[in-house]
């Protein structure tokens, strides 16, 4: 295998170890990020249940409003029940005193159910907010480990991304450029091997990227030149060995 290949599979090799370690920042970041997005959450279930119980108190202070206004109006009542001159006059009014307390019964139920639900929703709130004490601690905890643990990292992704210059240094610019205008394409697996196949009778080759047939005469010139020759199905790098004995030595 010749300078060119070799120089653009040390390239790959290093491209790479700094994607895996870049990703792994990244998930080590992302990691808080999930934790804080479920922080947030749970303040805003914490905002919008205490704004339930803000409605439902307000609601139960009209009713009470209500019952006060019906228990006086019964009051008033029962005085000109003792003051009827007739007893149509008398029935009509213990009409009206039996279904404003039957009024009165139904608003202290829809009373009582909203006080219930009051002190539902503030034990809801009082489990989220002990759930998100734990989150914030956790978030804390985690923040603390990750400044350590993303120093290393870093360290790790400067050091790689000097190898990784220094590896692209080694390739002509021609080949440079190529491999890097496809290596997003590709998340850094430019470079695939061929790969035999079918019967050891025959010669037949596949891209090992695409597993698309080689033709053989592409496999030919591989062997004869020191070229970049791309497959024809998915557009990657071919090179008939992707650990030659000069990278592995």
């Amino acid at each position: 295998m010749g300078p060119v290949l070799r120089s653009l599979i040390q390239l790959q090799r290093t491209e790479q170890k700094l994607r895996g370690t870049q990703a792994i920042l990244r998930r080590t970041q992302r990691t808080v990020e999930l934790q804080e997005q479920h922080l947030n959450q749970l303040k805003l279930a914490l905002s919008a249940k205490q704004e339930e119980i803000k409605l439902t108190r307000l609601q139960s202070s009209k009713f009470e409003m209500e019952l006060k206004s019906g228990e006086a109006e019964i009051a008033k009542l029962r005085v000109a029940l003792n003051t009827a001159k007739t007893n149509k006059d008398y029935s009509a009014i213990l009409t009206k005193i039996n279904t404003d307390k039957a009024d009165k019964s139904k608003l202290e139920d829809q009373i009582l159910t909203l006080m219930t639900q009051v002190e539902t929703d503030q034990a809801a709130c009082s489990e989220l907010e002990k759930e998100i004490e734990q989150c914030e601690q956790q978030i804390s905890e985690a923040r603390s480990e990750n400044v350590e643990k993303e120093s290393k990292i870093q360290t790790e992704i400067d050091q790689l991304t000097t190898e990784q210059n220094q590896a692209s240094e080694q390739v002509p610019e021609k080949e440079r450029k190529m491999f890097h205008r496809l290596t997003d394409k590709f998340d850094g697996e430019v470079l695939v091997e061929v790969k035999k196949s079918g019967p050891a009778s025959k010669s037949e080759y596949t891209c090992g990227g695409c597993f698309m047939s080689i033709p053989l005469e592409v496999v030919n010139t591989l062997m004869s030149r020191d070229e970049v020759i791309l497959c024809s199905s998915c557009g990657r790098i071919l090179v008939l060995d992707m650990n030659p004995a000069e990278l592995t030595a």
